[in-house]
């Protein structure tokens, strides 16, 4: 028996990064959400930004498609299962439509839209461009005559006239309708950082920016045409229950609480980490580094990343929160920490001549530096003991980081992972490993990397049974009342 779903789907496309094709994806999300739809939003690759704007505008959970990070099958059943019930689902492609890992573009937009047997809208740059624009239009459809390319959004145009040319020339020389024009600095007023957006968490005005995004969408794209091509995507078939992860809930760890810091400083959380961490039955505490005074009674913790280094005096501030976080750190907590996570633990997070003391778990440094460190895929090997992983285990995930690790070379540091691919800490190493704890550069992806949080659950419920059991003196994790409803797993 096979899964089938026909739900209006379309991939929002670019020539190039950097195109506008995520304002303007953001757009028609909240445009058609404001019709009275129910959008299924998608982000094509390791991007906690990008989709964090997406589903804003959606008024759910974006979720992010990967092959690379987790495989085709994998890919399509997620899709198939957060796009049920939804009336059309919207999909963001990255950087251009065919840019992937290596020079046959695998993994790439293109790759994405063909296995969801999704239409594709291109979006073009239009700046200082006429004519021009047909040629990378007719490019796209003859280096890949499989992609189904349905129409063209041209974006920064600079007029009616100029309108008019590229349209003619685009629909004269490929047969391929324009059916949006955005002009320049309608959609401009977004503030970026890092070769990106700024996350929505930050920007004092995004309800008001996507709003206004829907209004220039409703104005200046044929969203009629665009549901049109979305509506005409073939029926999409998949065997069912090809993951665990799409399985029924269970109730196994029922009573443990994870603990999970979400602020405005960490944001970079993928919606399928946090429910594979809850689909056993253990509940998800969040916390804010920022506002709590110390942190909860939890099981284990999860440091997601984000931008620390915009809150460094505001982190370094609440040192309650901190010197209780390292308190339950030495009493045994088990804690996986991604890159701002890592920074965090640290002991200071220096950027260009302030050190900002953090919790000082770790007992290495974080630099914040003004170019990339790492960016990309990574690929790691665990290779020493560590709280989570077997060694053995190779790791497939993405990197993003502006800091670096300083005071690794020390003896008594131990590294867990061997870099197989992309940088780490120091293009060989990643991963420090202290206590029960594991700090990394790596982000994993729940559908991709099942034994992390089966890691996770594993420690916690470990860590559950010696807090709740005693450890020889009076333990005040031990008193049930304050520790809410809990049984035993």
């Amino acid at each position: 028996m096979t899964e089938t779903t026909e739900i209006p789907r379309v991939v929002i496309a670019a020539h190039r990064g950097g195109a506008g094709k995520t304002l303007i994806a953001v757009g028609i999300v909240a445009a058609l959400r404001q019709r009275g739809l129910s959008i299924a939003a998608f982000k094509k690759g390791p991007d906690y930004i990008d989709a964090g704007w997406l589903g804003l505008a959606a008024g759910t959970d974006c979720h992010n498609l990967d092959s690379y990070l987790f495989d085709t099958d994998i890919v399509r059943a997620s899709f198939l299962k957060r796009s049920s019930g939804k009336q059309a689902a919207i999909i963001e492609g990255n950087r251009g439509v065919f840019d992937g890992v290596d020079a046959d573009g695998s993994y790439s937009t293109a790759e994405l839209a063909k296995a969801l047997r999704a239409p594709v809208v291109l979006v073009i740059d239009a700046t200082k461009m006429t004519r021009t624009a047909a040629a990378l239009v007719l490019g796209c459809k003859a280096l890949d005559p499989q992609l189904d390319l349905q129409g063209v959004i041209l974006n920064r145009v600079g007029g009616a006239r100029h309108e008019k040319v590229l349209t003619e020339s685009i629909e004269n020389a490929t047969g391929v309708p324009v059916i949006g024009s955005v002009q320049k600095l309608a959609l401009e007023n977004l503030p970026q950082r890092h070769l990106g957006l700024l996350p929505w968490h930050e920007h004092p005005q995004a309800s008001e920016f996507v709003q206004s995004a829907a209004r220039v969408t409703e104005e200046c794209i044929d969203l009629d045409r665009l549901l049109e091509i979305a509506r005409a995507a073939p029926a999409l078939r998949l065997p069912p229950a090809i993951h665990p992860f799409f399985g029924p809930r269970e109730t196994s760890q029922t009573g443990l609480l994870i603990g999970v810091l979400r602020d405005s400083a960490f944001q970079f959380y993928y919606p399928e980490n946090l429910e594979a961490l809850g689909k056993t039955g253990a509940r998800i505490v969040e916390v804010s580094a920022l506002e709590a005074r110390e942190l909860p009674n939890v099981d284990a913790l999860y440091i997601g990343g984000g931008f620390p280094e915009t809150h460094a005096s505001r982190l370094a501030q609440n040192n309650t929160f901190r010197e209780s976080l390292r308190k339950e750190i030495q009493r045994g907590l088990p804690v996986y920490a991604e890159c701002g996570g890592l920074m965090y633990l640290s002991r200071n997070l220096v950027i260009d001549s302030d050190s900002y003391p953090m919790v000082g778990a770790l007992p290495v440094e974080t630099v914040l530096k003004r170019q990339p460190q790492g960016h990309g895929y990574i690929k790691v090997e665990v290779c020493a003991p560590n709280p989570f992983y077997p060694i053995g285990t190779v790791l497939t995930g993405h990197e993003f980081h502006y800091s670096c690790v300083t005071g690794i070379d020390r003896a008594d540091i131990q590294c867990a992972f061997r870099i197989m691919r992309g940088h780490g800490f120091d293009g060989e190493r990643d991963g420090i490993c202290t206590e029960n704890v594991l700090a990394t550069y790596v982000h994993v992806h729940a559908l991709g990397t099942p034994q992390w949080a089966e890691g996770i659950l594993r420690k916690a419920q470990e860590f559950w049974g010696m807090s709740d059991a005693g450890k020889g003196e009076a333990d005040p994790r031990s008193d049930k009342e304050s520790r809410g409803r809990r049984v035993a797993p």
